[in-house]
């Protein structure tokens, strides 16, 4: 019994055995017909699967100055990754040139020795690691440098070395302009320029093939799938880098010392439309100002008195007036509505009857008022024509996202009271570029131009898309119309609200303009407090306009609120720089013949200005090859030597005037101040690093 039970048992157990045998046969042979009959299909299977195609994003364009100087550039950064398993196919080459590439990369990151470089890859080359990262965030230039290496040299299939690339966007001038060239999300632009021209700064994305290895990691192969990535255009805006910087500057410094919430600048060339700086500054605490929202293209409000210019255009255009026209002001007050004694007010009576020039010089809310009502309280349609005429019905694209249309109430809309409040610069929404766009066709001989912000789109050296100045209106108004506007508003500088503005080397004509800001359901007065907006817009030179300006700065809380006072400033700040980078504005010297018996004072200068000058004098003297020269007298002989300046360190200016001396030295970035007149005997600093703000000491004798 027992014998049977074991017989049993072992039967059994050779059954199992066999049973396993013959399955694990099976198996290996199924294992060997697929290893050599469907290997190859299993294999590229396997390879569709661990093969996938990844998008290879384009290189971003550039964004330029009106000069060429980059206002935001793609800058690429390079991780370098080994791939050792690729090392054991050339063990000769990875090992003759080891040492070699060690140093080579101790020397140019010597965070590590050359030895502990190599042990760690060799541990890394054990371990058979495919990828590596040798370096990451390596620039372009250090990466051609690399390439050069030992083994690095011989090409990604010899030395398993790879370079993976990742875009950043940079702005040169940090955050010069910001919110008008926009910033980046990811691969996307999202406001400003970047923004709106997404599409043609992004390129073209291709498509580039990679492995899945272990780890989660990629290694990319070469495919006959591969698709090139197309770069992006650039766009090469007007903005003038040194404008903008100064209208910055002087934004951010009058914001803070009037405590104001924000504000904006725009300044445009006159004939072309082209915008040379927009600077848009808002207060993120006490102090401290940024870009943060375009307000010269976005806010629609009130104007307040820089409106007027459009209601006496209008006056003047149908015959009702001339700028000698008298006006009854009376007590420079004017009751509108009887029943709640609401009354229009003049801050500042100088006689009961003045003429239309004085009232405008002075900014009489009540003149225009009256006028207004007494011309066109019939006849509003009449009113509302010339003021669509004058472009205050439609939105002014300049290529940045956020444009506002204003809101022109039509006069079915209006009240009794609408007219006579119009006339004055409320009840109409407007951004300060729609009232520039109106300055500025006076300024141009009526002709409205359209303001832009970019001047082309290139690819390569190719121009493939140009801007040319637009005409949104040819005539805003007759010649005779024209040449009294401008008249009443060089009489603003000359003797009327804004003779801070004054000097006797730049004219500028404008209009100053100081509106209480509605606060919505509650009114334009809420607790006895009123919320101001300063501004000032206008043109210069005033006998021949080059440039206009406007300047915004709403809730200045302190130190005043005029728009002589906080806005003007802002604008004689701008247009003197403007000035002095811009010779053919200055006026030109009498050119009675001198007589002269020893040579200029002026030793150094800019080489057209001492050309000029010595041929003025009778003398024509080669010029030298750069843009700065020194005069030189060798036994008697007058001679323009080479005076190349260094953009490196603080220049010598002695012996050079002071308007070239402050245009150098102010171009580099520095600051001057100066004491005495005539030309540079004596400066500070010279020679010394240049540091962007630092100040230069200039004595003048």
């Amino acid at each position: 019994m027992a014998v049977n039970k074991k017989r049993e048992i072992l039967l059994r157990s050779y059954l199992s055995f066999s049973f396993v045998f013959l399955v694990g046969m099976a198996i290996l042979a199924r294992a060997v017909y697929i290893a050599t009959v469907q290997g190859e299909y299993y294999r590229s299977l396997a390879d569709s699967l661990t093969i996938v195609p990844k998008p290879l994003l384009a290189e971003r364009g550039n964004i330029y100055s009106d000069d060429g100087r980059l206002l935001a550039a793609t800058l690429p950064r390079y991780d370098i990754r080994i791939d050792f398993k690729t090392t054991y196919l050339y063990p000769d080459t990875f090992f003759k040139y080891l040492d070699a590439f060690a140093a080579a990369m101790s020397r140019k990151y010597p965070e590590k020795s050359a030895r502990q470089y190599k042990e760690e890859w060799l541990y890394q080359r054990k371990k058979k690691n495919r990828s590596y990262l040798l370096k990451r965030n390596v620039s372009y230039n250090d990466l051609q440098e690399m390439k050069q290496w030992p083994l690095y040299n011989k090409g990604p299939y010899v030395s398993g070395i790879r370079e993976f690339r990742e875009d950043l966007r940079k702005n040169p001038f940090d955050m010069l302009a910001r919110r008008t060239l926009g910033a980046m999300n990811d691969s996307f632009g999202i406001y400003g320029l970047e923004k709106q021209y997404d599409s043609i700064l992004r390129g073209k994305v291709g498509t580039i093939m990679v492995q899945r290895i272990a780890g989660g990691a990629v290694v990319p192969i070469d495919t006959k799938d591969e698709i090139a990535a197309r770069p992006g255009h650039d766009i090469y805006t007007t903005i003038n880098v040194e404008l903008q910087d100064v209208a910055e500057e002087a934004l951010r410094s009058k914001l803070q010392y009037h405590q104001a919430d924000h504000g904006c600048v725009v300044l445009m060339e006159v004939k072309t439309g082209r915008i040379k700086a927009i600077a848009n500054l808002g207060r993120v605490n006490d102090s401290t100002y940024r870009e943060i929202q375009n307000y010269a293209v976005w806010e629609a409000a009130d104007p307040g008195s820089t409106f007027k210019l459009a209601t006496v255009a209008a006056l003047i255009e149908d015959g009702f007036v001339t700028n000698k026209t008298k006006v009854y002001v009376g007590d420079g007050r004017l009751v509108l509505d009887k029943k709640s004694g609401k009354a229009i007010v003049d801050h500042h009576v100088e006689a009961p009857e003045i003429t239309l020039q004085r009232a405008f010089e002075e900014s009489s809310n009540v003149a225009m008022a009256s006028l207004a009502n007494k011309y066109y309280g019939g006849a509003r349609e009449k009113f509302y024509k010339h003021l669509v005429n004058f472009g205050f019905n439609e939105k002014i694209d300049i290529g940045i996202p956020g444009a506002t249309a204003p809101r022109l109430p039509h006069p079915k809309q209006w009240s009794a009271v609408t007219t006579a409040y119009l006339a004055h610069g409320y009840g109409v929404d407007v951004t300060p570029l729609h009232i520039l766009t109106f300055y500025n066709a006076v300024a141009n001989n009526g002709v409205m131009v359209k303001p832009y912000i970019v001047e082309k789109i290139k690819s390569y050296n190719r121009v493939i898309d140009s801007t040319t100045t637009g005409i949104l209106n040819p005539k805003i108004c007759s010649d005779k119309t024209l040449a009294q506007l401008r008249e009443m508003l060089e009489g603003v500088v000359l003797n009327g609200t804004a003779t801070n503005l004054n000097t006797d080397y730049l004219r500028v004509a404008g209009k100053t303009g100081t509106a209480v800001v509605s606060q919505g359901k509650k009114g334009y007065e809420v607790e006895g407090r009123k919320v101001y907006r300063a501004s000032f817009c206008g043109y210069f030179p005033a006998h021949d306009p080059q440039y206009s300006m406007i300047v915004v700065i709403n809730s200045p809380t302190a130190n005043g609120y005029y728009g002589n006072v906080v806005a003007g400033t802002i604008f004689k700040e701008v247009a003197d720089k403007v000035y002095s980078l811009n010779l053919h504005l200055h006026r030109p010297v009498n050119n009675a013949e001198p007589v002269v018996h020893q040579l200029p004072a002026v030793s150094k200068g800019h080489t057209e200005d001492l050309v000029h000058l010595y041929r003025f004098l009778g003398k024509n003297l080669p010029a030298p090859a750069t843009p700065w020269s020194a005069v030189k007298n060798q036994n008697g002989t007058v001679l323009l030597a080479e005076n190349e300046m260094s953009y490196d360190v603080v220049p010598d200016v002695t012996g050079m005037s002071m308007r070239d001396a402050v245009y150098l030295l102010e171009n580099l970035g520095l600051r001057v101040t100066i004491s005495g007149k005539g030309v540079v005997v004596r400066q500070s600093e010279t020679g010394t690093k240049i540091q962007r703000g630092k100040w230069i000491n200039l004595e003048l004798q």
